[in-house]
This record gives C-alpha cells, sequence and structure tokens, in this order.
C-alpha cells in the first residue's frame, strides 16, 4: 500500500499575497473578538515572518535567506511533524495505543491528523476554488501558510474537548483489503456535495488489514470493538475512493479492479 510523503516540488511555496488574501488573513487568524489573545499572538509572530519576507521580495530586495524562508519554510515544519509522528505511527501498526495517554504525544497525534488533512492538492484545490467562488478571493499565493494555521487552531480545539475523544484500531480480516489515496486521510462524515460537514470522524488506513478510526462521539459504532464483514470494508474503501482527488492505492490489481469498474472517475491507461 502506498502512502503519501513530503514533496520537494515546492507544493508548498508561499508567494507574495494579494490586498484580499491579506485581509482574509487578518479576519481569519488575527482577531481578537473571535479568538484567544495567546493564539492570536502566536499567529501574528507567524504571519509577520511572512509579512516581511514578501514585502523584500515584492520589492526585489531578496536573498539566499528569504527564498529559502518562502520555498521550504512549510515544507520544513512538515518534515519536522512527520518525524515526530513516526514513533506513533510505529506504535500503531503494532496495535499500541498507549500513547494517547501522554498529553505530549497526543498533543502531536492531533497536529499530524490536522495537517495531513488539510495539506493535499486535493483539498488546496478546492478550498482555493471554493473561495474564488463564494467570497472572490484567491488564496493561491498564501494558501500553504493558511493551512498551517488552520489546522493549528483545529488541533488545538481537539486537544481541548472534554472528556478527549476515544481512538480505535479497525482490524479487516475479510479477503478485500483496505484501500488508501492521495487524501490518506478522510472525514467518514464529509457531505457528498462538498459543503461543510458538520461532524468530524476521521478514518485513516495504516496498512490493508488495520486502520485507525477518530469518531466524533457516539458516531460510527459498527465499525469498532467488532469484527467487519465484507460489506463494511466494502463501504470504507468506496469512501476512500469516492473522497480522493486523483488516485487511489491498493496491495493488488485484484482490488483497484474491484472499485474503478463501475466508476467513471478513473480508468486505466
Amino acid at each position: 500500500m502506498t502512502f503519501q510523503t513530503g514533496s520537494k516540488s515546492y507544493m508548498y511555496e508561499l508567494k507574495i499575497p494579494n490586498k484580499r488574501e491579506v485581509e482574509l488573513i487578518k479576519i481569519l487568524f488575527l482577531n481578537e473578538r473571535n479568538k484567544n489573545r495567546v493564539v492570536v499572538e502566536d499567529n501574528k509572530k507567524i504571519l509577520d515572518c511572512y509579512k516581511i519576507a514578501s514585502l523584500l521580495k515584492q520589492y526585489g530586495k531578496t536573498n539566499e535567506i528569504v527564498d529559502l524562508y518562502l520555498k521550504n519554510s512549510i515544507e520544513g515544519s512538515y518534515e519536522k511533524l512527520e518525524s515526530d509522528f513516526d514513533v506513533i505511527f510505529n506504535k500503531m501498526i503494532e496495535k499500541d495505543l498507549s500513547f494517547y495517554e501522554n498529553t505530549q504525544a497526543r498533543i502531536v497525534f492531533y497536529s499530524w491528523l490536522s495537517t495531513q488533512s488539510l495539506r493535499t492538492f486535493g483539498v488546496r484545490q478546492k478550498i482555493i476554488e471554493r473561495l474564488n467562488k463564494n467570497n472572490d478571493v484567491d488564496v493561491s499565493n498564501s494558501w500553504a501558510i493558511i493551512s498551517i494555521l488552520l489546522a493549528s487552531e483545529l488541533s488545538l480545539s481537539l486537544f481541548l474537548e472534554k472528556p478527549k475523544r476515544p481512538i480505535f484500531l479497525i482490524e479487516n480480516k475479510t479477503d478485500i483489503t483496505f484501500l488508501t489515496s492521495d487524501q490518506p486521510i478522510i472525514n467518514l462524515d464529509a457531505r457528498d456535495d462538498g459543503s461543510s460537514p458538520a461532524h468530524l470522524s476521521w478514518y485513516y488506513p495504516l496498512g490493508p488489514r488495520l486502520a485507525l478510526l477518530f469518531p466524533e462521539p457516539g458516531k460510527h459504532e459498527e465499525f469498532y470493538g467488532k469484527v467487519l464483514d465484507s460489506d463494511q470494508v466494502d463501504y470504507l474503501n468506496k469512501r476512500v475512493v469516492d473522497l480522493s482527488h486523483a488516485q487511489f492505492y491498493a496491495d493488488s490489481q485484484r482490488m483497484i479492479e474491484r472499485y474503478v469498474e463501475n466508476d467513471k472517475k478513473f480508468s486505466f491507461n
């Protein structure tokens, strides 16, 4: 099974934001009436670096450090988080969830899930298109930093939930293996019309036979604490396919053919 890794193609490169982008960023992340003052101060520190680098670039006063920041700073933060998450991932594939009782590990876990769900090309494209259509603002230049700040707020919200929501490992012993895709973490509560969902229940395949479920309390109880049947695995796999952007991955050609046969979204070259 193939998993998404960091890219060196500057997908996360920051560029000079337009005026509408700057206005939106201020509304979303620097408004003390809507969020905690400490959060706003942290956001300001992050955005000040972006502001200074953008102005230097705009007026031709750039240098190697500025260019390196704009091209690699977001990618570097993802790489650091992925490195921290590796320890947790290795525990999960050994069916060990003891890390979840450790506060620092739980922070890393929430941060990784949040950033991974927002960093993909598919999410980037959908949100940029939606903002452009509904709000007449193009956030292409600054999306990389917007996604980082949105993920930070989401992970903080999850951390502050009381009581903390449980997590579950789902074992698959059927003759159908789990799929993954270019959107490796999906929200099972995502709406088919693309509108913002009311609930968040993350599903993350760890391998062909094991997956993580991080559900909204009281939802999707049919998938954990029980033996999955083929219909349930099919349902999860179809959600992976439906919520993918352009690709999904399986451990065999047979599994791919099972889901592309009647799906016009995918075809073999």
